[in-house]
């Protein structure tokens, strides 16, 4: 159970990093990112709130794909990886502006990756999700997909609502939807071994 809530934590730092380095990049932000980008200027509220409210929309939209109750206590999850965002942008990276091409897609990559070994991460915990990855699975879940393809289209659903709200899309976003799927795919089962391990060693 410790080492699950640490991969957990984890996780969630890592992930929220990489949703901050890739807004930093200003090369375009991550589809959900993006949405939650485009509301903050709109409605002037921090990404990180705008995270957690489109978090609870999707808590019933998961509910209705996996034909389950609501899953109230993902809003945790939510609800902590919203003011790590925040945490992120206003105070823990809030002096670093890349500047240059080179080091904006530089930065790009380094999110994108962190991003993705954070959701693999957390996800071996087992606890409540994320809405925005808990829609990955309910989407692999109902339709058969692979976490890659289920990852493109919850991205590509969160892409048209983020042009809506003139989100922060970019060049940036289209790498980020086509490759992160990927990135979760390829570190999911190596840290699924890696907490088998570290379960069996502590046992």
């Amino acid at each position: 159970m410790k080492t699950r809530f640490v991969f957990y934590l984890l996780g969630i730092f890592i992930l929220t990093l990489g949703i901050a380095l890739i807004l930093k990049a200003h090369l375009g932000a991550a589809a959900w990112d993006a949405l939650a980008v485009g509301e903050s200027t709109t409605f002037h509220l921090s990404v990180g709130t705008f995270v957690f409210i489109n978090g609870m929309i999707l808590i019933f939209i998961n509910s209705f794909l996996l034909k389950k109750k609501p899953e109230f206590l993902a809003a945790i999850t939510v609800f902590v990886i919203g003011m790590l965002i925040d945490f992120w942008l206003k105070i823990g990276l809030s002096d670093f502006s890349p500047t240059g091409l080179g080091v904006q897609i530089t930065t790009l990559f380094i999110g994108i990756l962190a991003l993705g070994i954070g959701i693999a991460s957390y996800l071996q915990a087992k606890f409540p999700a994320s809405p925005m990855d808990t829609i990955m699975i309910a989407i692999s879940t109902r339709f058969g997909l692979s976490y890659r393809s289920a990852r493109m289209i919850s991205e590509g659903l969160a892409l048209a609502s983020a042009i809506v709200f003139h989100g922060a899309i970019g060049v940036g976003t289209i790498i980020v939807t086509i490759t992160i799927g990927f990135v979760i795919q390829l570190f999911f089962p190596i840290l699924e071994q890696l907490l088998a391990c570290l379960t069996k060693t502590y046992i």
